[in-house]
Protein backbone atom coordinates (compact mmCIF):
# COMPACT_ATOMS: atom_id res chain seq x y z
CA UNK A 1 0.00 0.00 0.00
CA UNK A 2 1.17 3.50 -0.71
CA UNK A 3 2.69 5.14 2.33
CA UNK A 4 0.19 7.52 3.90
CA UNK A 5 1.39 10.69 5.68
CA UNK A 6 0.77 9.34 9.19
CA UNK A 7 2.13 5.83 8.56
CA UNK A 8 4.95 4.69 10.84
CA UNK A 9 4.98 1.04 9.76
CA UNK A 10 5.19 -0.92 6.54
CA UNK A 11 2.28 -3.22 5.69
CA UNK A 12 4.35 -6.26 6.70
CA UNK A 13 5.20 -4.70 10.07
CA UNK A 14 1.55 -3.73 10.55
CA UNK A 15 0.30 -7.25 9.82
CA UNK A 16 2.94 -8.97 11.98
CA UNK A 17 2.22 -6.52 14.80
CA UNK A 18 -1.46 -7.47 14.83
CA UNK A 19 -0.62 -11.18 14.64
CA UNK A 20 1.43 -10.77 17.82
CA UNK A 21 -1.55 -9.13 19.51
CA UNK A 22 0.09 -5.71 19.59
CA UNK A 23 -1.31 -2.35 18.56
CA UNK A 24 -0.19 -1.18 15.07
CA UNK A 25 0.04 2.41 13.86
CA UNK A 26 -3.32 1.96 12.11
CA UNK A 27 -5.76 -0.76 11.10
CA UNK A 28 -4.60 -2.78 8.08
CA UNK A 29 -6.78 -2.57 4.96
CA UNK A 30 -7.68 -5.96 3.46
CA UNK A 31 -9.57 -6.83 0.31
CA UNK A 32 -9.88 -8.93 -2.81
CA UNK A 33 -10.34 -6.65 -5.82
CA UNK A 34 -12.54 -7.78 -8.72
CA UNK A 35 -13.77 -4.44 -10.06
CA UNK A 36 -12.71 -3.04 -13.44
CA UNK A 37 -13.84 0.60 -12.93
CA UNK A 38 -11.98 0.69 -9.62
CA UNK A 39 -8.79 -0.65 -11.19
CA UNK A 40 -9.05 1.88 -14.02
CA UNK A 41 -9.75 4.71 -11.56
CA UNK A 42 -6.71 3.92 -9.41
CA UNK A 43 -4.28 3.31 -12.29
CA UNK A 44 -5.67 5.81 -14.80
CA UNK A 45 -5.46 3.16 -17.56
CA UNK A 46 -7.92 1.10 -19.56
CA UNK A 47 -7.91 -2.55 -18.48
CA UNK A 48 -7.42 -5.18 -21.20
CA UNK A 49 -6.79 -8.94 -21.11
CA UNK A 50 -3.15 -8.18 -21.83
CA UNK A 51 -2.52 -5.67 -19.02
CA UNK A 52 -5.12 -6.96 -16.53
CA UNK A 53 -2.70 -8.58 -14.08
CA UNK A 54 -0.32 -5.62 -14.06
CA UNK A 55 -3.09 -3.07 -13.45
CA UNK A 56 -4.71 -5.24 -10.78
CA UNK A 57 -1.39 -5.59 -8.97
CA UNK A 58 -0.78 -1.84 -9.17
CA UNK A 59 -4.23 -1.19 -7.66
CA UNK A 60 -3.59 -3.67 -4.85
CA UNK A 61 -0.18 -2.19 -4.15
CA UNK A 62 -1.59 1.33 -4.05
CA UNK A 63 -4.60 0.68 -1.84
CA UNK A 64 -4.27 -2.46 0.30
CA UNK A 65 -2.10 -3.65 3.18
CA UNK A 66 -2.96 -7.30 2.59
CA UNK A 67 -4.78 -9.30 -0.08
CA UNK A 68 -5.38 -12.84 -1.30
CA UNK A 69 -6.32 -14.66 -4.48
CA UNK A 70 -4.72 -12.33 -7.02
CA UNK A 71 -6.07 -13.15 -10.47
CA UNK A 72 -6.86 -10.94 -13.47
CA UNK A 73 -10.26 -11.13 -15.19
CA UNK A 74 -10.40 -14.08 -17.57
CA UNK A 75 -12.12 -14.25 -20.93
CA UNK A 76 -15.23 -16.42 -21.07
CA UNK A 77 -14.58 -20.09 -21.77
CA UNK A 78 -15.79 -23.62 -20.97
CA UNK A 79 -13.25 -26.00 -19.42
CA UNK A 80 -13.82 -29.73 -19.96
CA UNK A 81 -11.69 -31.97 -17.77
CA UNK A 82 -10.65 -35.53 -18.54
CA UNK A 83 -12.58 -36.86 -15.54
CA UNK A 84 -15.90 -35.57 -16.93
CA UNK A 85 -16.30 -32.39 -14.89
CA UNK A 86 -17.12 -29.26 -16.91
CA UNK A 87 -16.61 -25.68 -15.71
CA UNK A 88 -17.61 -22.25 -16.96
CA UNK A 89 -15.09 -19.43 -16.49
CA UNK A 90 -16.04 -15.78 -16.92
CA UNK A 91 -14.26 -12.70 -15.60
CA UNK A 92 -13.36 -13.56 -11.99
CA UNK A 93 -15.79 -16.44 -11.54
CA UNK A 94 -15.51 -20.16 -12.23
CA UNK A 95 -18.39 -22.51 -11.54
CA UNK A 96 -19.20 -26.18 -12.06
CA UNK A 97 -21.80 -26.79 -14.78
CA UNK A 98 -21.63 -30.57 -15.40
CA UNK A 99 -20.62 -33.65 -13.42
CA UNK A 100 -19.75 -37.16 -14.66
CA UNK A 101 -22.55 -38.59 -12.47
CA UNK A 102 -26.18 -37.67 -11.87
CA UNK A 103 -27.31 -39.90 -9.01
CA UNK A 104 -26.13 -41.24 -5.67
CA UNK A 105 -24.77 -44.48 -7.08
CA UNK A 106 -22.79 -42.58 -9.69
CA UNK A 107 -21.17 -40.51 -6.93
CA UNK A 108 -20.45 -43.61 -4.84
CA UNK A 109 -18.76 -45.16 -7.88
CA UNK A 110 -16.72 -41.99 -8.48
CA UNK A 111 -15.42 -41.55 -4.93
CA UNK A 112 -13.09 -44.60 -4.84
CA UNK A 113 -11.54 -43.56 -8.17
CA UNK A 114 -10.91 -40.08 -6.83
CA UNK A 115 -9.46 -41.42 -3.56
CA UNK A 116 -6.98 -43.49 -5.59
CA UNK A 117 -6.08 -40.42 -7.66
CA UNK A 118 -5.54 -38.40 -4.49
CA UNK A 119 -3.30 -41.03 -2.91
CA UNK A 120 -1.22 -41.14 -6.11
CA UNK A 121 -0.65 -37.38 -5.96
CA UNK A 122 2.58 -35.79 -7.11
CA UNK A 123 4.51 -33.19 -5.16
CA UNK A 124 2.62 -29.88 -5.34
CA UNK A 125 -0.75 -31.37 -6.35
CA UNK A 126 -3.74 -29.53 -4.92
CA UNK A 127 -7.36 -30.74 -4.97
CA UNK A 128 -10.12 -28.11 -4.97
CA UNK A 129 -13.68 -27.86 -6.30
CA UNK A 130 -12.08 -27.14 -9.69
CA UNK A 131 -10.31 -30.50 -9.65
CA UNK A 132 -6.63 -31.36 -9.45
CA UNK A 133 -4.09 -28.65 -10.06
CA UNK A 134 -0.44 -28.28 -9.26
CA UNK A 135 1.19 -25.27 -7.64
CA UNK A 136 4.03 -25.58 -10.12
CA UNK A 137 1.49 -25.64 -12.97
CA UNK A 138 3.00 -25.47 -16.43
CA UNK A 139 5.88 -23.42 -15.08
CA UNK A 140 9.32 -24.74 -14.29
CA UNK A 141 9.48 -22.20 -11.48
CA UNK A 142 8.88 -23.15 -7.88
CA UNK A 143 5.89 -21.75 -5.96
CA UNK A 144 8.36 -19.50 -4.14
CA UNK A 145 9.68 -18.08 -7.42
CA UNK A 146 6.16 -17.56 -8.74
CA UNK A 147 5.16 -15.84 -5.51
CA UNK A 148 8.15 -13.50 -5.59
CA UNK A 149 7.33 -12.48 -9.17
CA UNK A 150 3.78 -11.64 -8.08
CA UNK A 151 5.03 -9.80 -5.01
CA UNK A 152 7.27 -7.68 -7.23
CA UNK A 153 4.27 -6.68 -9.34
CA UNK A 154 2.25 -5.74 -6.26
CA UNK A 155 5.10 -4.02 -4.44
CA UNK A 156 6.83 -4.89 -1.22
CA UNK A 157 4.50 -2.83 0.96
CA UNK A 158 1.51 -5.16 0.52
CA UNK A 159 1.34 -8.60 2.13
CA UNK A 160 -0.02 -11.43 -0.03
CA UNK A 161 -1.58 -14.67 1.18
CA UNK A 162 0.49 -17.14 -0.86
CA UNK A 163 -1.87 -20.00 -0.14
CA UNK A 164 -5.59 -20.58 0.14
CA UNK A 165 -5.96 -23.97 1.75
CA UNK A 166 -9.10 -26.18 1.49
CA UNK A 167 -10.00 -28.42 4.43
CA UNK A 168 -11.65 -30.92 2.07
CA UNK A 169 -15.36 -30.66 2.85
CA UNK A 170 -15.78 -27.68 0.53
CA UNK A 171 -14.12 -29.59 -2.31
CA UNK A 172 -16.38 -32.60 -1.76
CA UNK A 173 -19.72 -30.87 -1.42
CA UNK A 174 -19.19 -28.62 -4.47
CA UNK A 175 -17.96 -31.42 -6.72
CA UNK A 176 -20.64 -33.85 -5.55
CA UNK A 177 -23.47 -31.39 -5.07
CA UNK A 178 -24.79 -30.96 -1.54
CA UNK A 179 -27.86 -33.16 -2.06
CA UNK A 180 -25.94 -36.07 -3.57
CA UNK A 181 -23.23 -35.82 -0.91
CA UNK A 182 -25.91 -36.05 1.79
CA UNK A 183 -27.54 -39.07 0.15
CA UNK A 184 -24.16 -40.76 -0.34
CA UNK A 185 -23.27 -40.19 3.31
CA UNK A 186 -26.59 -41.76 4.36
CA UNK A 187 -25.85 -44.83 2.21
CA UNK A 188 -22.13 -45.23 2.89
CA UNK A 189 -20.84 -42.88 5.58
CA UNK A 190 -17.47 -44.61 5.79
CA UNK A 191 -16.71 -44.17 2.10
CA UNK A 192 -17.58 -40.47 2.17
CA UNK A 193 -15.53 -40.09 5.35
CA UNK A 194 -12.59 -41.79 3.63
CA UNK A 195 -12.94 -39.30 0.76
CA UNK A 196 -12.89 -36.34 3.13
CA UNK A 197 -9.86 -37.82 4.88
CA UNK A 198 -7.98 -38.28 1.60
CA UNK A 199 -8.68 -34.70 0.51
CA UNK A 200 -7.53 -33.39 3.89
CA UNK A 201 -4.40 -35.59 3.86
CA UNK A 202 -3.43 -34.35 0.40
CA UNK A 203 -3.71 -30.70 1.42
CA UNK A 204 -1.60 -31.30 4.53
CA UNK A 205 1.10 -32.84 2.32
CA UNK A 206 0.98 -29.76 0.07
CA UNK A 207 1.32 -27.46 3.07
CA UNK A 208 4.50 -29.21 4.18
CA UNK A 209 5.85 -29.03 0.61
CA UNK A 210 5.23 -25.32 0.09
CA UNK A 211 4.77 -23.43 3.39
CA UNK A 212 7.27 -20.60 3.77
CA UNK A 213 6.81 -18.01 6.54
CA UNK A 214 9.44 -15.80 4.90
CA UNK A 215 6.96 -15.18 2.08
CA UNK A 216 3.89 -14.48 4.20
CA UNK A 217 3.17 -14.85 7.92
CA UNK A 218 -0.42 -15.92 7.32
CA UNK A 219 -2.50 -18.43 5.33
CA UNK A 220 -6.20 -18.70 4.57
CA UNK A 221 -7.91 -22.04 5.33
CA UNK A 222 -11.43 -22.39 3.96
CA UNK A 223 -14.59 -24.40 3.64
CA UNK A 224 -17.97 -22.72 3.21
CA UNK A 225 -20.15 -24.52 5.74
CA UNK A 226 -23.00 -22.07 6.33
CA UNK A 227 -25.72 -20.08 4.61
CA UNK A 228 -27.00 -16.65 5.58
CA UNK A 229 -29.33 -18.07 8.22
CA UNK A 230 -27.77 -21.31 9.44
CA UNK A 231 -25.19 -24.05 9.02
CA UNK A 232 -25.31 -26.19 5.88
CA UNK A 233 -24.43 -29.27 7.96
CA UNK A 234 -25.47 -30.39 11.42
CA UNK A 235 -23.10 -29.57 14.30
CA UNK A 236 -22.85 -33.31 14.98
CA UNK A 237 -21.68 -34.00 11.41
CA UNK A 238 -19.19 -31.13 11.54
CA UNK A 239 -17.76 -32.29 14.86
CA UNK A 240 -17.25 -35.77 13.46
CA UNK A 241 -16.17 -35.11 9.88
CA UNK A 242 -14.93 -31.52 9.71
CA UNK A 243 -13.43 -30.04 12.86
CA UNK A 244 -10.90 -32.85 13.53
CA UNK A 245 -9.58 -32.42 9.97
CA UNK A 246 -9.58 -28.64 10.29
CA UNK A 247 -7.44 -29.04 13.41
CA UNK A 248 -4.93 -31.23 11.57
CA UNK A 249 -4.64 -28.72 8.73
CA UNK A 250 -4.22 -25.81 11.16
CA UNK A 251 -1.51 -27.74 12.98
CA UNK A 252 0.35 -28.24 9.68
CA UNK A 253 0.43 -24.51 9.01
CA UNK A 254 1.33 -23.74 12.60
CA UNK A 255 4.26 -26.16 12.43
CA UNK A 256 5.79 -23.76 9.90
CA UNK A 257 5.22 -20.70 12.06
CA UNK A 258 2.32 -19.44 9.94
CA UNK A 259 -0.89 -18.05 11.46
CA UNK A 260 -4.22 -19.06 9.93
CA UNK A 261 -7.34 -17.07 9.09
CA UNK A 262 -10.40 -19.28 8.56
CA UNK A 263 -12.88 -18.37 5.81
CA UNK A 264 -16.51 -19.34 5.55
CA UNK A 265 -19.48 -17.30 4.43
CA UNK A 266 -22.64 -17.47 6.48
CA UNK A 267 -23.79 -17.67 10.09
CA UNK A 268 -21.23 -19.59 12.16
CA UNK A 269 -22.38 -18.73 15.67
CA UNK A 270 -23.57 -22.25 16.45
CA UNK A 271 -20.03 -23.65 16.11
CA UNK A 272 -17.88 -20.62 16.92
CA UNK A 273 -16.51 -22.34 20.02
CA UNK A 274 -15.55 -25.36 17.88
CA UNK A 275 -13.42 -23.06 15.73
CA UNK A 276 -11.74 -21.77 18.87
CA UNK A 277 -10.96 -25.29 20.04
CA UNK A 278 -9.63 -26.19 16.59
CA UNK A 279 -7.09 -23.37 16.92
CA UNK A 280 -7.87 -20.74 14.29
CA UNK A 281 -6.08 -17.40 14.65
CA UNK A 282 -8.76 -15.33 12.95
CA UNK A 283 -11.92 -15.41 10.85
CA UNK A 284 -13.27 -13.99 7.59
CA UNK A 285 -15.48 -12.51 6.05
CA UNK A 286 -17.82 -11.47 8.92
CA UNK A 287 -21.04 -10.88 7.01
CA UNK A 288 -23.45 -8.57 8.88
CA UNK A 289 -26.37 -10.01 6.89
CA UNK A 290 -25.49 -13.42 8.35
CA UNK A 291 -25.51 -11.98 11.88
CA UNK A 292 -21.70 -12.16 11.94
CA UNK A 293 -21.23 -8.49 12.82
CA UNK A 294 -17.55 -7.80 13.54
CA UNK A 295 -18.28 -6.03 16.82
CA UNK A 296 -20.17 -9.02 18.21
CA UNK A 297 -17.50 -11.51 17.10
CA UNK A 298 -14.78 -9.33 18.60
CA UNK A 299 -16.63 -9.28 21.91
CA UNK A 300 -16.92 -13.09 21.84
CA UNK A 301 -13.33 -13.73 20.67
CA UNK A 302 -11.19 -10.65 21.36
CA UNK A 303 -7.94 -12.46 20.56
CA UNK A 304 -8.94 -13.34 16.98
CA UNK A 305 -7.91 -11.40 13.91
CA UNK A 306 -11.12 -10.26 12.20
CA UNK A 307 -10.81 -9.83 8.43
CA UNK A 308 -13.46 -8.04 6.37
CA UNK A 309 -16.60 -6.75 8.07
CA UNK A 310 -18.00 -4.14 5.61
CA UNK A 311 -21.03 -5.56 3.82
CA UNK A 312 -20.62 -6.01 0.06
CA UNK A 313 -23.97 -7.75 -0.51
CA UNK A 314 -26.16 -4.69 0.08
CA UNK A 315 -24.22 -1.76 1.52
CA UNK A 316 -21.46 -1.25 -1.05
CA UNK A 317 -23.68 -1.94 -4.11
CA UNK A 318 -26.85 -0.14 -2.97
CA UNK A 319 -26.03 2.06 0.01
CA UNK A 320 -25.13 5.73 0.09
CA UNK A 321 -21.66 7.14 0.74
CA UNK A 322 -22.82 8.47 4.10
CA UNK A 323 -24.14 5.02 5.07
CA UNK A 324 -20.82 3.46 4.09
CA UNK A 325 -18.88 5.99 6.17
CA UNK A 326 -21.16 5.50 9.17
CA UNK A 327 -20.74 1.72 8.94
CA UNK A 328 -16.94 2.01 8.74
CA UNK A 329 -16.88 4.27 11.81
CA UNK A 330 -19.10 1.92 13.82
CA UNK A 331 -17.15 -1.19 12.80
CA UNK A 332 -13.85 0.40 13.79
CA UNK A 333 -15.31 1.60 17.11
CA UNK A 334 -16.83 -1.79 17.97
CA UNK A 335 -14.17 -4.18 16.65
CA UNK A 336 -10.97 -2.25 16.01
CA UNK A 337 -9.90 -0.92 19.39
CA UNK A 338 -7.19 -3.55 19.91
CA UNK A 339 -5.90 -3.34 16.33
CA UNK A 340 -6.93 -6.90 15.48
CA UNK A 341 -9.24 -5.87 12.63
CA UNK A 342 -8.07 -6.13 9.02
CA UNK A 343 -10.91 -4.06 7.66
CA UNK A 344 -12.42 -4.37 4.19
CA UNK A 345 -15.36 -5.79 2.31
CA UNK A 346 -17.08 -9.05 3.13
CA UNK A 347 -15.50 -11.45 0.58
CA UNK A 348 -14.44 -9.14 -2.30
CA UNK A 349 -14.99 -5.82 -4.06
CA UNK A 350 -17.10 -7.31 -6.86
CA UNK A 351 -18.43 -5.64 -10.02
CA UNK A 352 -21.77 -4.65 -8.45
CA UNK A 353 -20.15 -2.44 -5.80
CA UNK A 354 -20.44 1.29 -6.48
CA UNK A 355 -17.07 2.88 -7.18
CA UNK A 356 -17.92 5.90 -5.02
CA UNK A 357 -18.84 3.63 -2.10
CA UNK A 358 -15.56 1.72 -2.27
CA UNK A 359 -13.62 4.98 -2.33
CA UNK A 360 -15.69 6.29 0.59
CA UNK A 361 -14.93 3.11 2.55
CA UNK A 362 -11.18 3.50 2.00
CA UNK A 363 -11.23 7.21 2.75
CA UNK A 364 -13.08 6.71 6.02
CA UNK A 365 -10.71 3.91 7.06
CA UNK A 366 -7.77 6.24 6.46
CA UNK A 367 -9.44 8.95 8.53
CA UNK A 368 -10.55 6.73 11.42
CA UNK A 369 -8.10 3.85 11.43
CA UNK A 370 -5.09 5.39 13.17
CA UNK A 371 -4.17 4.89 16.82
CA UNK A 372 -2.86 7.89 18.74
CA UNK A 373 0.10 7.15 20.99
Amino acid sequence: MRKLPKDRMTARQRIECTLRGELPDRLPVFDLIQHVPLIEYVTGQKLTPQNGLDLLCRTIGDRLDITRGIAPPAEEKVIRQDDGFVYKQEWWTTWLIERPFSDTQGLLDYIPRNIEEIHNRRRGDMFTFAGKGNVWGASSKSPREQFLELQEKVGENTVIFPNESPVGLDTAHVRAGLDLLSYAYAENAQLVSDWLEALNWAEIQRVHETADPALSPVALVFSDIASTEALMFSPAFLRKEFFPRLTKLLNAWHEHGIKVIYHSDGNLWQVLEDFRQAGIDGINPLEPLSKMYAGDVHKASPDWILMGGIDVSQLLPFGTESEVRETVRKTIADAGSTGRLWIGSTTEIHPAAKLENVLAMWDEIEKRGYFDR
